[in-house]
């Protein structure tokens, strides 16, 4: 039993009576939430009350943390980054297919999480690979990790200098390359996914870290910007217990797509039935 292992132990016999939630429940809880805040994305227009919205603020919090977890415990590391990249590569197309033929004047459907997952994903594996490079005094493992980290950097310049130039070819390729200028929730959500995995035997760190961006977020937020509410995800990340838990291995993956795509569709059908809303 390595040092991780021993302290992992430790901590879970000193907080295992408060630590009362497996993975699958925090999903489950974060699936809901989501429901919630994507009925008022989608049916603002009949009348969806705006406190739906306060639901989904810690989604994207309870996401990352279990992807630092899904991503450690992974026996196949390619797998889980080639699910999220079908997954992200997938939503991108039905994004703007159904923009162009069902389209919504009120909704801006850029919904996929799946590329803030990736990219946060493909960092905790170049952060992987700069550890196995020191401890195997291979210079050229580290060498290639931080060229890797620099890539989604890149692409995101390159995106920045289509629009300043208006180059929509450009841009529409660029826009299906996982980046940190156009991924749900950019950069910051891509560090705080990175920052989980890289402070994973440190609960209490973890918790820290949405406490600070959430407090960033209030202090910067624009009036009737709730995203400091995602300090609401430190709760269920205290309660974690270390267990992946049963069942639904991909059900967040089908899940995920098919409720928004379902709810955007019933939108657009109200909408063309109602032209008044």
């Amino acid at each position: 039993m390595d040092d991780e292992e021993i302290r992992g132990v430790t901590l879970h016999h000193k907080f295992h009576h408060w630590q009362l939630m497996s993975g699958t429940t925090i999903k489950v809880i974060g699936i809901i939430l989501m429901t919630l805040d994507h009925l008022h994305q989608m049916f603002i227009a009949q009348g969806a009350p705006d406190w739906l919205n306060w639901f989904g603020r810690p989604v994207a919090s309870l996401f990352l943390f279990l992807c630092a977890e899904g991503f450690y415990y992974t026996r196949n590391k390619k797998r889980y980054l080639a699910q999220l990249l079908i997954g992200f590569l997938f939503m991108s197309v039905m994004n703007r297919l159904l923009s162009r033929y069902l389209y919504l004047e009120d909704i801006a459907l850029i919904n996929n999480i799946f590329g803030t997952l990736l990219l946060a994903a493909f960092y905790m594996a170049m952060i992987d690979l700069i550890r196995e490079g020191i401890r195997e005094k291979q210079g050229g493992k580290i060498t290639l990790a931080l060229g890797g980290m620099l890539f989604p950097a890149l692409i995101a310049m390159a995106l920045l200098f289509a629009l300043n130039r208006a180059d929509r070819t450009i841009l529409l390729i660029l826009l299906f390359i996982p980046n940190l200028l156009s991924v749900e929730g950019g950069f910051i959500l891509v560090l705080m996914g990175v920052l989980f995995y890289i402070l994973r035997r440190y609960r209490f760190a973890q918790a820290g870290v949405v406490l600070v961006i959430g407090l960033i977020s209030a202090f910067t937020a624009v009036p009737g910007n709730f995203q400091w509410l995602m300090v609401t995800a430190i709760l269920p990340i205290l309660l974690y217990n270390g267990q992946r838990g049963r069942g639904g291995k991909y059900f967040f993956y089908i899940f995920y797509p098919a409720h928004i795509y379902l709810f955007y569709i019933i939108a657009w059908l109200l909408t063309m039935q109602n032209p008044g809303f």
